[in-house]
C-alpha cells in the first residue's frame, strides 16, 4: 500500500500545514509494515498574479495530484479539498482544520467561495479527519457530510517541547530580563493581535506589571506597528521574526507566559507546546481551545481586553497560580502524543486501502 500525502506549497501562512504534513510523514513512517510506504508530494508554487493563480490551483494542481496518486491519498489541508474530485474516488482522505474562513469577519468573498468549492468536493472523500471535536462540529454546520466519514484525530506535540535544562542560562543567552510575555504565529486578522497588544499595555499601565512582549513568527503589520506606537509599547516589545523550527521551543522555555487569543482556532497547538515547556498560558475561550487546554490554562473571551490584561497580571504575579498552571499544563500536554495520532492515521489509511 502506497500512501501519498499532498503537502501545500511553501507559504508564510501555511507553515503550520507544512509542519502537520511533515509530522504525519515522519511519525506514520515509524509504524509501516514491509509492504507499506508513505510519500510526501508537494505542489509546485503557483503563479501569484492574475488568473494564473486560479488556473494553477484549480486545474494544474488537479492534474498534478492525479499523476502522483497513491493507493491511499491524504490531502492534509482542506483548502485543497477540491482536489478530491481529481483523485481516485473512495481512496482519498482530507484533513479539516478550522472554519476561520467561514466564521470570522473580514474574509474576502473569493476565499469563502474557494472554501465552499472544496467542501462540495469533499463529499467524495472516503474519510475526513478533523483535528478537534470543535472542528468536526463546525464542519457539519458548513456542509451536509455523512457523520460516519468524520474522524477526530488531534495533533501531537513534538518531543523537543520540554522544560529547559538550565532556564537561567537560556534566558541570559536570549537576552531576556524581567517578565516575558510570548506571542507566536502570524498576524492575520483572526489572530486578534490588536486586542492582545492592548491587553499587554493595560497589564503594564493599569496593573503595574513589569513585562516585555516577545513576538516570534511573522512581524507585525504596519497598522499593528502604529498601534504599538500609540500604546507606547515600543521599548516593551522585541520582535524576533521567524526562527528555525529547532529554536522555537527555546522561546517557550524562556518565557513567563504565553498569550494566545485568536478569535477562532480549529486546534490551537501553541498553548500545548507552551504547557509542555512548563510555561503558563493565557488564551481565548474560542473554538477548540477550551477542548484542548481544559483547566490547564487561563481562558478569557477573546474580545475582553481587560480580562486578558487581568489574567496576564495574575499569572505573572501569583506564584501559587503559576505553580498550579504549570503542573496542570504538564499533565494536559502529555495527553497529546504523535505516536497515538500516527497509529490512528495508519489504521485509517489501512481501512481506506482495504475498501
Amino acid at each position: 500500500m502506497k500512501i501519498t500525502l499532498f503537502r501545500a506549497f511553501p507559504d508564510q501562512y501555511r507553515f503550520s500545514m507544512a509542519k502537520y504534513a511533515d509530522e504525519i510523514h515522519r511519525r506514520v513512517g515509524e509504524y509501516l509494515q514491509a509492504d507499506e510506504s508513505i510519500e510526501l508530494c508537494e505542489f509546485p508554487k503557483p503563479r501569484m498574479e492574475g488568473l494564473g493563480r486560479y488556473w494553477d490551483q484549480y486545474r494544474r494542481y488537479g492534474r498534478y495530484a492525479a499523476a502522483h496518486a497513491g493507493d491511499v491519498n491524504h490531502i492534509v489541508d482542506h483548502g485543497f479539498g477540491h482536489l478530491t474530485s481529481q483523485l481516485p474516488r473512495g481512496r482519498t482522505i482530507v484533513t479539516f482544520h478550522d472554519a476561520v474562513v467561514a466564521k470570522v469577519a473580514g474574509v474576502r468573498w473569493t476565499t469563502k467561495a474557494s472554501l465552499s468549492h472544496s467542501l462540495r468536493a469533499m463529499r467524495h472523500a472516503a474519510a475526513i479527519v478533523c483535528v478537534s471535536e470543535a472542528a468536526r462540529k463546525d464542519l457539519l454546520e458548513l456542509a451536509p457530510l455523512p457523520e460516519e466519514k468524520l474522524h477526530v484525530i488531534p495533533n501531537g506535540i513534538d518531543e523537543s517541547f520540554r522544560p529547559a535544562s538550565d532556564r537561567v542560562a537560556l534566558r541570559r543567552r536570549l537576552g531576556f530580563t524581567g517578565n516575558i510575555v510570548l506571542m507566536v504565529g502570524h498576524t492575520q486578522g483572526y489572530m486578534n493581535v490588536e486586542r492582545m497588544l492592548r491587553a499587554v499595555a493595560t497589564a503594564i499601565a493599569r496593573h503595574g506589571v513589569d513585562a516585555t512582549l516577545v513576538k516570534i513568527g511573522l512581524p507585525f503589520t504596519p497598522d499593528q506597528m502604529r498601534l504599538v506606537v500609540d500604546l507606547e509599547l515600543g521599548d516593551r516589545i522585541e520582535t524576533v521574526g521567524r526562527v528555525p523550527a529547532a529554536e522555537v521551543p527555546l522561546y517557550y522555555q524562556a518565557a513567563d507566559v504565553l498569550l494566545y487569543a485568536p478569535l477562532l482556532a480549529g486546534f490551537g497547538l501553541p498553548p500545548l507546546e507552551s504547557m509542555a515547556c512548563g510555561t503558563p498560558v493565557v488564551a481565548s475561550n474560542r473554538g477548540s481551545i477550551p477542548e484542548v487546554c481544559g483547566d490547564a490554562a487561563v481562558l478569557v473571551d477573546a474580545e475582553d481586553e481587560g480580562g486578558l490584561a487581568e489574567a496576564l497580571a495574575d499569572v505573572l504575579t501569583n506564584t501559587t497560580r503559576r505553580r498550579r498552571l504549570m503542573d496542570a499544563g504538564f499533565e494536559r500536554a502529555s495527553r497529546f502524543e504523535w505516536s497515538v495520532a500516527a497509529r490512528r492515521f495508519l489504521d485509517l489509511y489501512r481501512l481506506v486501502g482495504r475498501a
